[in-house]
Order: C-alpha cells, then structure tokens, then sequence
C-alpha cells in the first residue's frame, strides 16, 4: 500500500488536519508492534477493551507521524509534524482504506481460505509451493478476522501476481462484507466442524456463511466437508481429501510445478525454561522475513533487562541477509547465530555474529555454558534439535499454558465493564498453578491495571522477572519489610497492628511516600478492618506521614452462591458506607473495589474504580453456569509410556484394587500423586482423554505413575498423548468427582511438572 493522507481521507470520508501529502505504507494498530515509524499510520482504535487515543502521545515521541483517529483528543499543535484522518469510526475506515488499496490490486489474483480448521497450515503449504515459482504474497500468521483481513491486504506489494487471503469468522452476518474486500478468483474450502460455532443457529449455517467468500471464484477446492461444500458453493468444484492434493489442485489451475519441499508450519510459539536461567521461544512458522518480524515483536515484548537477546535461525526464505541483520540490530538482539549453508557477513557492531554450518555442526560443538540468561529466539525449519539441547529436560508430563485463552478471557471480562474501570488480575499461587512471570508478562502486555499476590516472595519473584507494572500483595506480613519497598510492592493493609508496623518500618527504610491498600471485612471474617475501627483507621491515615491509600477493597463471601443474594447485598451495602467514609475522609482520590469473579458477572453496578479477575482468567467459571465466551487456560497431559494385555480378573496396581472384569488393554502414563493428581481420582472415579476418547482409571493411583484402561481406543499406541483435564476433559469435572473447586486441582500441580508457553 502507497496512499497520501489526503488519498487515505477521501477513501474513509475524513478529514485532514496537517500535512495531506504524507505517504503511507503501512498501518498500525497495536502501539507495542511499531517498527519502523516512517511511513507508518497509528489507526487509534476504541474497543471495549482500550482505546487507541491514549497511545496517540508515545506512538509521536517513537516517530510516528500519521494519526487515525475518531476525535480530536489532544491540540493537533502539540504535534507540529504529523498528519491526522479524522473519521466517525477507525474500524470502518480501516475497511475503506483497505477497499481502497484492494481497487489498485485487480491485476492480481487472489486466492480466498476459509473453513472451521486448517486454514493458516494450507495458505502457508500453498505459499511455501508457489513462492519460488510465482511473484506471491500471503496474509501475515492467523490475521484472519475482520481487522486482520483488512489490513492483510494493506500489506499487499502491487509488484505481485497472486495474494493468498485467509478469511475466518465467528458469527453469521460478518463473511458478506469480507468477500467483497478479497474477492477471491480461487478459493479452498476447508473443513466445517463444530469450533467456534457458538455464533451460528447451525453447522449447516455456518457452511452457508462461509461459502459466501466464494461467490465470484472460477474454481473452488473443497478439502473434507464434500456433501457440506457442494450444498452451498455455486462455483465449479475439486473435491480433495488432503491438504497436499489441495496444494496440487490449486497449482494446476494456476499451471505452475509446485516446490516439492513443502511442509506443514506450526502456527504456535512455545515458551520453554532454558538452560542457565535462559528462556527459549520456539517458533516454526514458515521462516520468511514478514514471519520473523512478527517473532521478534513476540520476543521483545518478553525482553528483560536482566537477559540479553539472541537469535538462532536457519534459512530465511527470500531475504536479503543485510535486511534481516538490520531487523535484528533494531530489535536490540545481541547475539545472532545462523545455521545452513550460508552464513551472513558485516552484522552491527553490537551484534555477535557466529555461524554454523548445520545442525549437526552444533551440536557437536554445543557448549551449555556459552549460554546464560538469555531470552533466545530459535526461528526457522530443522532447529528441534537444537531447541532441544537448549530447553530444560523435562517431565514427560506437562502443563501446556495457551497464553491466546489468556489473553481472550481477560478481554472477555473487560468487555463486561465500563471502560474506566481498571482490572486487577489476581497471580497468586504461581499464577493459580500455571506459572505468574509469563501469564504477569502477558496481562501487562494487555494492560491490566494491578496485578496482586499473596506474599511478598511472590511479588519479587515477578520483579526479578522484568513485570514493572503495580503489585499489590495481600498477605504482606513479613520480616522483610525492606525487600516489600525496594520491589516496589504496595502492602495490603488489614489491621491496626500492621498499619503501625508498615509506618515503622518505612521510617527505618527511609520511604518517604509508599501506596498501600485497606482491607475492610464487610462479611468474610478473615482480616481486615470492621466498622467500629474505622475513626481510629481514619485518625491514623490522616496524621500518618508516608502512606498513601491507593485502594479500599474487601471481598464477597457468597458473590457465587445465589442462594445468599441477601448476603452478598449486605456486605455491598456494607462496603459502601465504609469506605465512603475513608474517601470522605482523606484529602486526594482513592480508588475502591470489591467485586471478584462472581462479582462481575452478577453486580456489575458495583464496579466501583476496580474489579479483581481470578480463576475466569484462566477460564474456569465460579457459577455453575460456564460462560460460553470462556476459554481453558492450562491443559494437564502426560503421556503413554507402557501398554499391556490383561485377561479378565488381573488385578492392577497396589493393593490390587483394579480388578479387571473384561479382558483389557491398560496403558501407564507417568503422573501420579506427588504431581498433583490426587489419589481418590484412581479407581475408575476419572477419566483421561486419550484420541478423543475418556478412558477410566484404573487402581490406586500411584506416587509418579497410574494407569488407565485404553480398550475402548484399538488405535492408542505409546507416546500418545493424555489429557488429564483441559479442552476435552474440563477441570470443573474433576473438581466435581472430588467434592472440591478447580483451584484446588490447579494449584495442586507438583513444579516438576514444566510449564509450556504458547501463543498463536
């Protein structure tokens, strides 16, 4: 895309305010991914969630000179060099820019993807095959939505002969608007199944949406679905089963050989714990520049001061090696070490520059020690070996983390609030069990407005780990006052004995003003103030030199109990008058909350300054009633390591408490108590998921090990993967069959078993 300002205002019904000659190349629409300011214009967009316009003053100070905006926030003479659009609404004038760039487009031939799955893997097989053959581009990762479709064609070089356009959608009504944007002249129909179909009355519906894309195609190829496919696409039909005859077919009608090294990407990047304190981010997309850059935005916002960066990668597919160092240089990576035939020569003097000339090559020279504390981007086809001599060994059970559900529960219950009020998210208990450092850096990254943990050891932890955002910490007695403000953390304040203890020892620290948070027991009766200390709570706050109350909060009891609304209303009313008269009483503003999980959802009149998000972050409802818009977090697997034949009446396990009543098949999976699986789920009181299947315990289950019966599943055979709760085996369940809650399973989870990061 090359527009004016004024070409991009005339496109989108703006106006301009500045210079309307301005060229720009490309737009922006997340502050946190800004990487070469020229030419860039920062679309200021106002969701539930955020709003853009606060981003307006850093996007100038980092460069930025062209602005889309839906108001006039800020005096234009406070930015003297840049151009504002100013429109009614930046989403719908992102759609007519990209309209706008799409109409200099019709030379090309554009090649639309939808279906329920498999969309990014065929787009990216049907790249690999035809970029060595035909001038091609592709829409970045999965940008696949409605906004990520548009600006996919803003990406777009007009020096190309084929565009592949990924389009999903998640609701009826949304696939109109997009076909007229692609307008594809070839299209792949990938299978229809039932993700993500919450937003279609029927599978049948969802076909016929998504087969809109298709409406002016001269040729369509339908991988699975053949009888769904043909109901609904009026275009001429090749029916394929796989994914490389749908790679075959759509080459063919272009008449182009596809290349014959074609592989199938994944679209995840893996968080692993590394050797000598380092942290591995694993990526094997397809390696091509527009793919590495979106890696290092992923690295960078996982940097720390306290790791360099480093970067090993293989080939980089049609990228000037002098483009790719200078990427890297402007991405701060210290160290770069490339591996393949062709090694990359005069790097930045701040970049170290080491080669080898395959992977065997380095690993016979690994050395472990030549790598400490580092954040190290492995990118590129082939490098699982050498990932693997990086990472950690681990358990061959894990916790696999999706850090994507994260960030869409939280936004889910963002979305329920007024959009001045802040979220607290709460990564106490290593984060409910699934690890706090990652899941502190990606709600930072989201920006929540307060993270809390229960003790202070919890909050250093997160310092030492790069989080700089607020910490409060809710259990902050310790003997260790002076580590409490150097962190940087903000005591929760619950008595009159520990107010007192605080002032003391910021007076002994030489801590002339620390925030800290008053809890008031409205109805919990565990700590915090009750009413009839209130004067001398108010007293002391007011003559008290060096505090500052940042928040009054208190907890509800029985948010999640509908049967004891009556208490949950008292102890709201009861909040209510009591920290009206602490706000009543202190000279400045002080922020309240009260609601947790329970509480938004069923008091949002209560919202208060702040609300507190715990287990629906990571996708566990407090109500019995889950809401559909929640996505499971952590998924717990383990893996068979032993299959075995049993006849009728064997006896498994200790004690002999299997007893099997059919000849059976019993495989062992290496997980057991002391890694949190609690022993009353032995003896067919659970189920593990093995390829789609729930296959019951069976006997005790043991310190590292159990067993469970995989007869009903001829095909497992060992290393399949088990899920032990997750997508296909919700931890609610398991919870149930304990007569407990599924914080007590999460939390419960042994540290042997590793935490693995991913984001799509």
């Amino acid at each position: 895309m090359k527009l004016s300002i004024a070409q991009i205002a005339a496109a989108c019904g703006g106006h301009v305010i500045g210079n309307a000659d301005y060229i720009v190349n490309r737009l922006l629409i997340d502050s946190r991914s800004l990487f070469e300011a020229d030419n860039t214009m920062f679309c200021a967009l106002r969701t539930e969630a955020a709003d853009g316009h606060r981003y307006i003053y850093n996007m100038y100070a980092q460069g930025v000179r062209a602005f889309l905006v839906d108001n006039m926030v800020c005096d234009a003479a406070t930015f003297p060099e840049a151009a504002f659009v100013v429109v009614e609404s930046v989403e719908q004038a992102i759609y007519s820019i990209a309209m706008q760039a799409r109409a200099a487009l019709e030379h090309v031939c554009f090649i639309g993807i939808t279906g329920s799955v498999g969309k990014t893997v065929i787009k990216e097989q049907l790249f690999q095959a035809l970029r060595g053959q035909v001038r091609i581009q592709r829409s970045p990762r999965s940008w696949n939505s409605r906004l990520g479709v548009a600006l996919s064609i803003t990406e777009l070089q007009p020096d190309i002969d084929y565009a592949i356009i990924e389009v999903g959608i998640d609701r009826a009504g949304y696939m109109q608007r997009l076909a007229q944007l692609v307008r594809p002249a070839i299209g792949v129909f990938m299978p229809i199944t039932e993700e993500h179909a919450a937003g279609f009355s029927s599978i049948e519906q969802k076909a016929q949406e998504k087969a809109l894309l298709f409406a002016g195609c001269r040729q369509v190829v339908s991988v699975g679905s053949p009888q769904l496919h043909a109901a609904y696409v009026q275009a001429p039909v090749i029916q394929v089963e796989t994914n490389e005859e749908a790679v075959a077919a759509v080459a063919q009608l272009l008449g182009v050989t596809p290349a014959a090294d074609v592989f199938a990407p994944s679209n995840r990047i893996d968080v692993r714990e590394g050797v000598n304190d380092c942290v591995i981010l694993f990526d094997q997309f397809t390696p091509d520049y527009r793919s590495l850059l979106s890696a290092l935005d992923f690295m960078r916002r996982r940097s720390t001061s306290t790791r360099s960066n480093t970067v090993i990668l293989s080939e980089v597919f049609g990228a000037d090696s002098a483009a790719v160092l200078n990427m890297l240089y402007r991405f701060g990576i210290n160290r770069v070490i490339t591996i393949g035939s062709e090694a990359y020569a005069n790097a930045p003097s701040t970049i170290a520059l080491q080669h080898a000339a395959s992977v065997s090559q380095f690993l016979a020279t690994f050395d472990a020690n030549r790598f400490s504390s580092e954040t190290i981007l492995i990118f590129g086809r082939g490098l699982q070996p050498v990932k693997d001599m990086l990472a950690v060994p681990r358990h061959d059970s894990i916790m696999e983390v999706n850090l994507d559900a994260l960030v869409h529960n939280f936004n889910y219950y963002r979305s329920l609030l007024r959009p001045t009020t802040g979220l607290v998210a709460m990564v106490k208990a290593s984060a409910y069990g699934v690890g706090a450092i990652e899941v502190a850096k990606t709600l930072q990254a989201q920006g929540a407005a307060m993270l809390a943990v229960a003790v202070i050891e919890e909050g250093i932890e997160l310092r030492r780990g790069g989080i700089s955002m607020p910490i409060v910490v809710l259990n902050p007695v310790t003997g260790n006052y002076k580590a409490l403000f150097d962190n940087r953390l903000e005591p929760s304040v619950f008595s009159m004995r520990e107010l007192s203890t605080l002032l003391d020892a910021a007076h002994s620290c030489g801590v002339d003003c620390f925030n800290a948070h008053i809890k008031l027991d409205t109805g919990m009766h565990r700590v915090g103030f009750v009413e009839s200390e209130l004067p001398q709570l108010i007293t002391t706050l007011q003559s008290a030199r060096g505090i500052r109350v940042a928040s009054i909060f208190s907890h509800l009891a029985t948010a999640d109990c509908p049967d004891m609304n009556d208490y949950t209303e008292l102890q709201l009313t009861t909040f209510q008058r009591m920290s009206q008269a602490i706000v009543d009483a202190l000279p400045y503003p002080v922020k309240r909350h009260i609601l947790n999980t329970a509480g938004i959802m069923r008091y949002p009149e209560y919202q208060y300054d702040m609300v507190r998000l715990g287990i629906g972050l990571y996708g566990v409802s407090p109500l019995d009633s889950m809401p559909g818009d929640l996505r499971p977090v952590a998924t717990l697997r383990s893996t068979i390591i032993s299959i075995k034949h049993w006849p009728a009446g064997t006896t498994i396990g200790y004690g002999r408490r299997g007893r099997l009543s059919r000849p059976s098949v019993i495989a062992t999976i290496p997980i057991g108590y002391a890694d949190g699986i609690n022993r009353h789920l032995g003896r067919g009181a659970a189920s593990f998921v093995v390829r789609g299947a729930e296959c019951p315990t069976v006997g005790n289950i043991c310190m590292d090990q159990c067993m469970i019966d995989i007869t009903d599943v001829p095909t497992a055979a060992i290393g399949d993967p088990v899920e032990i709760y997750g997508p296909q085996m919700p931890v609610q369940r398991l919870a149930a069959t304990l007569d407990t809650i599924p914080y007590e399973l999460l939390t419960a989870v042994s540290p042997r078993i590793h935490r693995i990061y991913f984001r799509e």
